[in-house]
């Protein structure tokens, strides 16, 4: 079979004679290697936030805070998270996946331990903005690194696994509270977090740079575009960012926004509130709320592998548009239920649904953008939708006294149904392979 241009550029270095050879992709070694540093990496996210939540009322308790103070804490963390993703994004496509991966859980490593030296109020500031920097930049790079170096077919589920690691974080933080606090305290859960450095070594010494973004630096470095040391520690080139603004981009772009930032609204406003929901409106026990939280948390699971295989399949337009609508009306009869078991019903489905487009973020948002500018990408339109997320359960708040918590989360119904028409404004992306 003849190549195109692209591939015989590719086919110039050994490195692009392995990526023809693979099917446009590198060995299965590497594969596993790139996949699970990124689910480790976003795992840290999940603990991140989880540890915080959990430690939040001794925080308040150890330096005599106030409601809003606590929860100030919770804003400069995603605060930090939004600027990380943007800045680390960018560096990743100008100074390789591999290298800006290690600096930001070497970051999010120090002020996570730095955290449980605090002797004020402001160290807190410090240290949580600062961490969230660090963990808010895994998300995009790993999901890069992973769709580079996973087999184009089943992308879709490995951006699913990496997904998952956020809810092992979450898991992994709740039963260390369980073992750590009452015998040591709120600092202990901010000591281990240097930890994780260990990662880094890891990543930075046993994971290759992106063959894919080893190749662009090379083909790049005759023409002034970029320039490489011989060990796929180089310097990519342009204005990434702008990239995402232009022409060939500009509908991808903004349609992966209204959707990130639909998603990341409808996660935090509705996970959020659900236990108050249970508790205050539905008058739910408290030890049966945990258990429809743990069975809801086993839903989402669930959800995402299946919308994963989907994803994979069928294709991620079908996927996305399918989890939305699934949404829509599973907040709908949250909002319309009245007895228990229909509660419980509501609660399981919601599970089910609330990940479901999620798990296939990563893989969506780096499949239409060229090496380059991915990482970028992929760090920018997340974050972005993080940052409108945390927006979420304010606006909750001050709507729930007209409307009840259950009737303004079914409001967001509204939203999920304008991304699941989004979607179709773009192009089928399964199976493509990268540029």
């Amino acid at each position: 079979m003849a190549m195109n241009i692209g591939e015989r550029e590719r086919a110039t270095t050994l490195g692009g004679l392995l990526y023809l050879r693979n099917g446009g992709r590198g060995d299965a070694g590497y594969e596993l290697r790139a996949t699970v540093a990124a689910i480790l990496g976003y795992m840290l996210d999940g603990m991140d936030t989880m540890v915080l939540s959990l430690t939040l009322t001794a925080l308040g308790a150890a330096f005599a805070l106030s409601s809003a103070e606590q929860g100030l804490l919770g804003f400069v963390l995603t605060g930090g998270m939004v600027v990380g993703g943007y800045t680390f994004g960018i560096l990743a496509d100008r100074f390789g996946r591999v290298r800006t991966f290690t600096y930001s859980i070497l970051i999010y490593s120090v002020f996570t331990a730095l955290t449980a030296a605090a002797t004020g109020y402001p160290w807190l500031l410090v240290t949580r903005f600062l961490s969230g920097v660090g963990t808010g930049a895994e998300y995009g790079i790993g999901m890069t690194l992973m769709s580079e170096a996973f087999r184009a077919k089943w992308r879709g589920m490995g951006s699913t696994f990496v997904s998952m690691g956020w809810t092992v974080g979450v898991v992994i933080a709740t039963v260390l509270a369980l073992l750590l606090m009452p015998l040591y305290g709120w600092r202990a859960m901010y000591l281990i977090g240097v930890l994780p450095a260990l990662l880094a070594a890891y990543v930075r010494w046993r994971i290759p740079e992106s063959p894919m973004w080893v190749e662009r630096v090379r083909m790049e470095g005759g023409s002034g575009g970029g320039k490489d040391d011989g060990k796929g520690r180089g310097k990519g080139a342009g204005i990434p960012l702008r990239d995402l603004f232009s022409r060939g981009y500009l509908r991808f772009t903004a349609v992966f926004l209204v959707i990130a930032i639909v998603a990341e609204m409808g996660y935090w406003g509705i996970m959020i509130w659900l236990p108050s929901a249970l508790l205050t409106e539905y008058h739910v026990a408290f030890t049966r709320t945990i258990y429809i939280l743990l069975a809801t948390d086993g839903m989402v699971l669930l959800g995402m592998l299946v919308f994963g295989l989907i994803s994979d399949i069928v294709g991620r337009r079908v996927a996305i548009s399918a989890g939305f609508i699934g949404m829509t009306l599973s907040v709908a009869y949250f909002a319309m239920s009245r007895t228990a078991s229909q509660v419980l019903v509501a609660s399981l489905l919601t599970g089910f649904f609330v990940n479901s487009y999620f798990t296939i973020f990563g893989a969506l948002f780096s499949e239409p953008y060229p090496t380059h500018a991915r990482s970028t990408a992929v760090n920018f339109i997340f974050n972005t939708g993080r940052g409108f997320g945390g927006i979420a359960p304010l606006l909750v708040g001050i709507l729930a006294p007209a409307f009840r918590i259950s009737g303004v989360i079914g409001m967001f119904s509204l939203l999920f149904v304008v991304a699941a028409i989004a979607i179709w404004a773009v192009p089928e992306t399964r199976g493509i392979q990268l540029r």
